[in-house]
């Protein structure tokens, strides 16, 4: 387990993309987590029509609770009710997915997930080559928010995100395949893909940033009751 561990963590330091472009420096300006995320190695495919994604793993449950609201604020609290994440998404939420590609309800948009799940083990705790992935996904959340520019994925259970950058194109349409993530958009500009691809595997580096941390999260306090990632 230690060695594929090891060889898992060379793996996504070996397939972490380039950082992003900066942004032209604007005095005052701090920024935001999703201005820093690098573009993701989509990969076009020939569009084929929409079909029912096969064996979608079931919900997961747990103590730990995630509140979305509508405005894209979203808080993430254990079973003793003390928060440990509280943010904001680059947009409202539009879609929301949970572990494996079950598909969420908006409305109230508040979902329990497990303390334990196969990242917070870190790497060790994946089998990448599994043929369908999809369970080793259980305990996150998935949401696209309305600029449809971002998939943000959550894990509770480590207060962590990470910003997944979308390919271009507007009514977009993603399915969580066994061996890859897949999004098609409805509108597109002519002549530009219209259905791109990445398997779980070229997801590694960004996921791999959802594992523990070397140090635990800040929880609420009388004296800073939200504090952020």
């Amino acid at each position: 387990m230690r060695l594929g561990a090891l060889f898992l963590t060379g793996a996504a330091l070996l397939a972490a993309p380039p950082p992003a472009t900066q942004a032209p420096t604007v005095p005052g300006h701090q920024p935001l987590p999703w201005e820093q995320a690098s573009p993701l190695a989509w990969m076009a495919e020939p569009w084929v029509p929409p079909a029912e994604v096969p064996g979608t793993p079931a919900p997961s449950q747990g103590p730990m609770t995630v509140h979305l609201s509508g405005d894209g604020t979203l808080r993430v609290s254990d079973a003793r009710g003390l928060i440990l994440l509280l943010t904001g998404l680059p947009g409202r939420p539009l879609r929301a997915w949970r572990d494996g590609g079950a598909p969420l309800d908006l409305a109230p948009g508040v979902w329990t997930f497990p303390k334990d799940s196969p990242l917070t083990q870190g790497l060790g705790g994946l089998q990448w080559g599994a043929d369908d992935f999809r369970p080793f996904l259980r305990g996150l959340l998935w949401v696209m928010e309305d600029g449809e520019s971002f998939l943000i994925v959550v894990h509770p259970a480590t207060a962590r995100l990470v910003h997944l950058p979308l390919p271009p194109g507007r009514d977009l349409r993603i399915r969580f395949l066994p061996d890859r993530l897949e999004v098609a958009a409805g509108d597109v500009e002519k002549g530009a893909p219209r259905q791109w691809s990445i398997p779980w595997m070229g997801l590694l580096p960004r996921l791999a940033a959802l594992g523990p941390r070397p140090d635990p999260p800040k929880v609420g306090t009388a004296l800073a009751p939200f504090p952020k990632d």
